[in-house]
């Protein structure tokens, strides 16, 4: 099946000029959600460029495989002092203010806090026709840094709307900024589903791969490894599953951001290392997905959970925590669950829940397949934002 964003067979005249603000194009939530949505409507006859605060990562070649420019704002990560890294932010700043000046584009759609701020101020500078924000999570940033705040807030009076990729997103943005919700546009996330065309084929040797035989029940969370996303929990609710169920094992899926020596002790001391895999960051996590019995999503706070949305497309019963929109995503899904956050029983009882009744959620698969395309289609997506840019442009 050909990708969702496959270009049209004919050339359709330009629509209008789009660029995309964003920090980096590595492979997170926000950016693969971005490049889905700029290759879709560059298909679509738009004008579309992208203007990354550092442009590399694995997204930039899906960019330029698809005709679309990628402009480098010249920022360094994690190089130089704390005024090296503000002064790169400004020469950013004034690249990104150029550009417009230069291309005038009809839209300038910011993603995360920091670029959402970035590109809003220099939209509004160079008289951009609509500028628009994502809220992508929940502003829990400004909590650790309470400084950053007023981002947002600068960031919400310059843009023309703000969209959210959920209703526990929206009513965050306005319950922390005050911001009218009226004004938020609510746009869900959208799966590029011929990733997960045909991988149940490979299950079998998958599993082979990862050492999985067939009487083990194989769990998997895909998430880097950062405090606030829960691998804690989950390795207490692993060992707190041993006695009942001794064939369970978990795999963990992502970059360690400096966790991982402490989760591989934590599961020593609790006698669980032999049924720990920590797998590390895997460019075919479609075919990772299809090899396991049980998705998980531990996490303390959820905006909207991509990884939770590939799970169920997967066809994968999933048990998640109670935080953001996983309410809204595991509605109606058969043998999913949510638990409390932060609640280590809880989350072994949900888990142990869905092993004891396998078949069945087995069963359900076809079912939260369905349910999963019906609701979260890239198609869907686009349609909604090529909606919200051309209600403003008229």
């Amino acid at each position: 099946m050909a990708p969702e964003f496959a270009p049209t067979a004919a050339p359709v005249p330009a629509r209008g000029r789009i660029t995309f603000v964003i920090g980096s194009l590595m492979v997170g939530g926000a950016e693969r959600q971005l490049s889905l949505l700029a290759r879709s409507l560059a298909a679509r006859g738009w004008s579309v460029r992208v203007f990354a605060l550092e442009a590399s990562g694995p997204l930039l070649s899906e960019l330029e495989r698809a005709g679309i420019e990628a402009l480098d704002g010249g920022v360094r990560s994690g190089r130089g002092t704390r005024l090296v890294r503000l002064l790169s932010l400004l020469r950013a700043q004034v690249r990104l203010t150029r550009h417009m000046r230069a291309c005038r584009p009809d839209v300038v759609h910011a993603f995360l806090p920091l670029t959402n701020f970035m590109g809003a101020l220099a939209g509004r500078a160079m008289r951009v026709p609509f500028v628009v924000t994502s809220k992508r999570a929940l502003a829990s940033h400004q909590d650790r840094h309470p400084s950053l705040r007023w981002l947002d807030h600068v960031a919400n009076r310059l843009s023309h709307r703000v969209t959210a990729n959920s209703r526990a997103v929206a009513l965050d943005c306005a319950a922390r900024d005050g911001y009218d919700a009226s004004r938020i546009a609510v746009i869900r996330n959208g799966i590029d589903f011929s990733r997960y065309e045909g991988n149940a084929a490979r299950r079998e040797a998958m599993r082979a791969e990862l050492g999985v035989t067939d009487a083990d029940q194989a769990i998997v969370f895909v998430a880097n490894l950062i405090p606030y996303k829960g691998h804690t929990e989950l390795i207490d609710a692993l060992a707190r599953l041993a006695p009942e169920h001794p064939r369970a094992r978990l795999f963990l899926v992502g970059d360690d951001r400096g966790i991982g020596g402490a989760l591989r002790q934590q599961a020593e001391d609790r006698g669980v290392a032999g049924r720990l895999d920590i797998i590390g960051q895997r460019s075919d996590v479609p075919d990772v997905l299809a090899a396991m019995d049980i998705g998980v999503m531990a996490s303390h706070e959820e905006g909207f959970s991509n990884a939770l949305l590939e799970k169920l497309a997967a066809g994968l019963p999933v048990v998640a925590t109670n935080v953001g929109g996983n309410p809204e995503a595991l509605d109606g899904m058969p043998s999913c669950r949510l638990v409390q956050a932060r609640d280590a029983p809880d989350l072994a009882r949900g888990i142990a829940a869905v092993l004891s009744g396998l078949d069945e959620a087995r069963a359900g698969a076809d079912v939260r397949r369905r349910l999963i395309r019906e609701r979260y289609s890239v198609a869907a997506m686009v349609d909604a934002f090529e909606a919200l840019y051309e209600e403003r442009l008229r």
